[in-house]
């Protein structure tokens, strides 16, 4: 079963179920099939088709692009593994030729943005720390903003204020002293 697992920033990832789609829209208008609600995404972005079980990824025309590992793309087969990137967005796409998930880890799954996974009438799984391929790379050409340690500079500003007040006192009664 051909899977496209799609991992939002800062979201849950997903899982769509490509068996028996001939044709698959992905962009962030509503008339999409794969409707995804980020910046960097296209109001129509991609298509992902269906020929007798090979798949293709198209870009149409995108602002950001449609990447195959890597690499742009106006148009790609897709095999086992490959990873997808469509503006920001990461993808992931299983042919169904890795080992099934078990009924079991299935049913562990969560909420999935209303997809299921049709052999078992479950959501997707969704992994409790990541569910990323170890061989996974973020191709974002931007690079993600770190987290500063603003209580750490507040408490300089903090200290050096704190410094120049006692310089500003002791100056200030050693002038009174003089006179």
């Amino acid at each position: 079963m051909a899977t496209l697992s799609i991992y939002v920033p800062d979201q849950e990832p997903y899982a769509v179920d490509l068996e028996g789609i001939e044709q698959l829209s992905v962009g962030r208008s509503p008339d999409n099939d794969v409707i995804i609600d980020h910046v960097s995404l296209s109001s129509s972005h991609a298509v992902i088709r269906n020929a007798d079980g090979i798949y293709q990824v198209t870009d149409l025309g995108s602002t950001n692009g449609t990447f195959v590992n890597g690499e742009q793309v106006t148009e790609s087969p897709l095999s086992e593994g490959l990873q997808i990137a469509f503006g920001n967005v990461q993808a992931v796409f299983s042919d169904g030729e890795v080992a099934a998930e078990t009924p079991e880890e299935s049913a562990a799954g969560a909420d999935s943005a209303g997809y299921t996974d049709a052999a078992h009438g479950q959501p997707p799984a969704v992994a409790e720390v990541s569910n990323l391929p170890t061989n996974f790379k973020n191709l974002s050409p931007i690079e993600k903003i770190k987290k500063r340690d603003t209580l750490g500079q507040i408490a300089i500003i903090v200290g050096v204020v704190a410094i120049l007040a006692a310089v500003a006192l002791i100056a200030l009664s050693a002038a009174m002293k003089v006179v």
